[in-house]
């Protein structure tokens, strides 16, 4: 709990790496006061979803049933080494946003063991990947993460 009571200051080196969206998630629809985290296990890993909004989508089976959490850029997960495998346990802190005519979790942080990835900015937009500067730059902001411990 400590990790995600520090995770929630995201350093400014982690905010410097915005990113595009599409108007479904744009950050006038992002509160940080309301927020929640969801803790469960990954039942399964969608790299690219032919749905809205597109990008990687994670279904986790949690105490209350499935949620549909939509994660951003797959790529910026795979510049990072991040894994969701079938089984792992998860646990994400975002919002819920009615899209369409379902709702899905937006992922602002994600953590599965100890590995914390910030997939979304505080504002609600999400990170893509940046070349080698993008990922030292998230390197740093998990190096400053795991030091609010």
């Amino acid at each position: 709990m400590a990790v995600f009571a520090g995770a929630l200051l995201l350093c400014s080196a982690a905010q410097a790496q915005r990113g595009r969206s599409g108007p479904a998630l744009q950050s006038a629809a992002y509160d940080l006061s309301k927020e929640q985290s969801v803790q469960g296990t990954v039942l399964r890993f969608i790299e690219k979803s032919a749905t809205a909004p597109f990008g990687a989508r994670v279904i986790v089976q949690t105490t209350s049933g499935q949620v549909d959490v939509h994660l951003g850029d797959a790529r910026l997960l795979k510049q990072n080494n991040f894994t969701l495998a079938e089984g792992s346990n998860v646990r994400v802190v975002g919002i819920t946003r009615a899209i369409g005519e379902s709702n899905v979790f937006l992922a602002r942080l994600v953590q599965v063991g100890n590995n914390l990835i910030a997939v979304r900015s505080t504002t609600g937009i999400p990170y893509v990947p940046a070349g080698i500067r993008g990922k030292q730059i998230s390197q740093a902001a998990a190096k400053q993460q795991a030091g609010a411990r």
